[in-house]
């Protein structure tokens, strides 16, 4: 859907763009031609924040609110002439979770993966030194490690790798996921970048059977990201 809505916006972009602060449209005999400072494209490096939610699909059980750092670079490529670009990017995250229980035991986990997102965008050149990128797409998640601790009103803390074939628990782990992802950026400057995304899991990172529902239950994250970037 999201791609879709950006296909649909691009069409009116692309009549809106006879001139700017960066091109100008041509017609030549064959096609359409956009030219501006960014006709060959444009690299990033970015940083983001997600406050990530582990959700779950049986009823009554509380999310696990993750903190998430991200570091990543990506590059966007224009298509076609037009302000629709073709966004691809390498990430990698670590996310942490920990609760205290009234009893005095603690809870923790540790996960720190890899992404690869692809999405379409749409680069917006509204003034002088100012664009708005709204974009969209879908991603592939290769979790590298992931690790519960739980430490109990004694001090003894207990460990469990969640990847490993000996894994305590019969809780079924996903290495790999994949997802989508929608959002929008401001570029300013036509060297800083801030944006905002909504990010959900497709394949879950955990399945289990559930004894009391007699059904399959599924564990997924989901949440905003916050990104600040430097463009190039």
């Amino acid at each position: 859907m999201a791609i879709a809505l950006l296909m649909m916006v691009s069409n009116t972009a692309r009549a809106q763009y006879d001139d700017d602060y960066y091109g100008v449209y041509y017609e030549s005999s064959s096609q359409t031609h956009y030219y501006s400072d960014f006709e060959d494209g444009w690299a990033n490096f970015y940083v983001e924040y997600s406050p990530l939610q582990l959700t779950s699909t049986v009823k009554g059980v509380d999310n696990r609110n993750f903190n998430t750092a991200t570091i990543g670079f990506g590059f966007d490529y224009p298509l076609g002439g037009s302000p629709v670009c073709l966004e691809g990017a390498f990430e990698t995250s670590g996310a942490w979770y920990s609760k205290r229980y009234k009893g005095g035991e603690k809870y923790s986990m540790d996960l720190y993966f890899s992404k690869i997102p692809v999405n379409l965008a749409i680069r917006l050149d509204v003034a002088e030194n100012f664009a708005i990128v709204p974009f969209g797409g879908a991603y592939i998640k290769w979790n590298i490690y992931g690790e519960e601790r739980e430490k109990d009103i004694y001090g003894d803390t207990y460990k469990w790798k969640l990847f490993e074939d000996d894994y305590t628990y019969d809780d079924d782990y996903n290495r790999f996921q994949f997802g989508y992802q929608a959002g929008v950026r401001f570029i300013i400057g036509n060297c800083f970048s801030i944006g905002a995304s909504w990010k959900a899991d497709i394949l879950p990172f955990c399945k289990y059977y559930d004894s009391y529902t007699k059904k399959e239950e599924k564990e997924l994250f989901k949440g905003f990201a916050f990104q600040l970037a430097y463009c190039f």
